[in-house]
Formats: C-alpha cells, sequence, structure tokens
C-alpha cells in the first residue's frame, strides 16, 4: 500500500465503500449490460451523457430518468421487474469475471479493528453474488451492507453509518467513491475521501486521495 494512504488511513475507525466501480472494475462493465437490454427490449441507444447523469442511482429511478429521456413506456411495475431480471442475468455474466481492485484487498487484510461498511445502488442479489465471488463476503454482509433505493439514497447511509458509530468525529470515516458527486457529500460531512479514479466518467476525481485503479 501506498505510504501516503498508509497515513490517510492510520487512526480511522470506518471505511466506507462504493460497489462498481471502487471494490472492482464493473462500473463501465454494469452500464454496458444496460446498453443491450435497452437495445434489445426496446431499441434505443444509452449514450455516455445519459449513463454519466445515472451514475449512483438506485435501479428504480435509472428505469424511470430512462423512461423520460427517451419517452418510452417500459410496462410500470411489471416492465420494470422484467428489464431488472434480464439487466441482472446479462450484467451476472460480465461483472463476475471481473477480479476486485487489488488496493480493496490490500486495505481489507491490513485494517484491524476498521468497521467497514458498503453503500450501493447496486441490485441486492447481484450485491450477494460478486462479493463471495471476490471473496468479501466475510467483510461485507448483511450487516453492513446498504441497499440505496428510492426512498434511502447514498446521502441517508451515510449519515445512517456515523450514528451507528459511538463517539466518533467526522475525520474518523473514510469515504472510498468513484463518483464526485457523492466524494463532495462525504467532504461535507467531514469526512475523509478516496476518490478511485477507475477511468470512467468525464469529470476528473476530487478527493483527499486519489487511487488510480489503472495505474495499480
Amino acid at each position: 500500500m501506498d505510504k501516503d494512504l498508509e497515513k490517510i488511513l492510520d487512526g480511522k475507525r470506518c471505511f466506507i465503500f462504493d460497489l462498481d466501480g471502487t471494490l472492482g472494475n464493473t462500473e463501465k462493465t454494469q452500464w454496458e449490460a444496460h446498453k443491450k437490454v435497452c437495445k434489445d427490449m426496446f431499441n434505443i441507444d444509452l449514450d455516455d451523457e445519459h449513463i454519466y447523469s445515472y451514475l449512483g442511482m438506485a435501479d428504480q429511478l435509472v428505469l424511470e430518468s430512462i423512461e423520460k429521456d427517451f419517452n418510452i413506456d417500459m410496462g410500470g411495475e411489471k416492465g420494470y421487474e422484467k428489464y431488472k431480471k434480464i439487466r441482472i442475468k446479462t450484467a451476472a455474466k460480465m461483472v463476475l469475471k471481473e477480479p476486485p481492485f487489488k488496493y480493496v484487498t490490500d486495505i481489507l487484510l491490513k485494517s484491524f479493528g476498521i468497521q467497514f461498511f458498503l453503500v450501493t445502488a447496486q441490485n441486492p442479489k447481484l450485491v450477494e453474488k460478486m462479493l463471495k465471488n471476490w471473496n468479501l463476503y466475510r467483510f461485507f454482509n448483511i450487516r453492513n451492507t446498504f441497499i440505496c433505493d428510492s426512498r434511502h439514497n447514498k446521502m441517508y447511509y451515510y449519515d445512517e453509518i456515523f450514528r451507528i458509530l459511538k463517539n466518533a468525529k467526522p475525520e474518523d470515516v473514510v469515504l472510498f467513491e468513484d463518483v464526485n458527486k457523492y466524494l463532495q457529500e462525504g467532504k461535507k460531512r467531514g469526512y475523509v475521501t478516496v476518490g478511485i479514479d477507475n477511468n470512467f466518467g468525464k469529470d476528473p476525481i476530487v478527493a483527499d486521495y486519489i487511487i488510480k485503479t489503472q495505474e495499480k
């Protein structure tokens, strides 16, 4: 592990991780699955500009946004569920071939006495498959994994996790994320931010420390 990163992590109590694009190189792959399903089911081409605007959204909000942006009708709740099942099946074949980033296992295996949390907008079934496939389920399981939805977004869980911690200061928390919007939300709360530059997205990552996964 880089010495500068070791200094940042030293003495901290809690690490909050995002999943896609942060634990592993799956962000782009997940959206390739969306592209394929959108094309196959509705004959629409999901472009990068739309994808960048959807990053970090829960599944339901993504589908509602696609409907609005492309003026299509997915068929209500039944249509959403059908789309989700096909998308998950398509994505699983792709993402389960990806290994976790090396920095992740380095940190998890060397961090003793740290409370780990995972906050993601990804589908719960796919999350479980990915974590088990990556041998990370002993670090992130049902007790410390929070799934975002239309009612509870990432910011809600950032605050909820801090409430779980006893006698903690904001600077005791480190947030690992690959999307600037959520890094900024972590910073607003006083958390230390580690940005994951996975070479996906249009904006340069802004954080207290940046990990370029393509170099690690």
